[in-house]
């Protein structure tokens, strides 16, 4: 949601099951890792994704989902050949 517009986070909590509180801590170490800005306004303060720094986590992790996706089409393989033996 935010990656489309800036939003409060009173605004996220109405999309999810839980309190403004923990939300707020999420926005807080997404924040601090440097994932989202946030921007005051008037006493409203907005949150927004940080593209870039999400295209950096998402190079940093293309390796490990190449390593993940072929142990899963291993996995599968094994299932159906369990599967076919039922």
């Amino acid at each position: 949601m935010i990656s489309i517009q800036a939003m409060t986070p009173n605004a996220i909590t109405e999309h999810f099951d839980t309190s403004r509180q923990a939300v707020s801590k999420h926005l807080k170490i997404l924040t601090e890792c440097q994932l989202l800005k946030q921007e005051q306004n008037g006493r409203e303060i907005f949150y927004q994704l940080e593209i870039e720094k999400m295209k950096e986590v998402e190079e940093w992790l293309a390796p490990f989902t190449k390593l993940w996706e072929d142990r899963f089409n291993q996995l599968d393989a094994v299932l159906a050949k369990l599967d076919a033996k039922k």
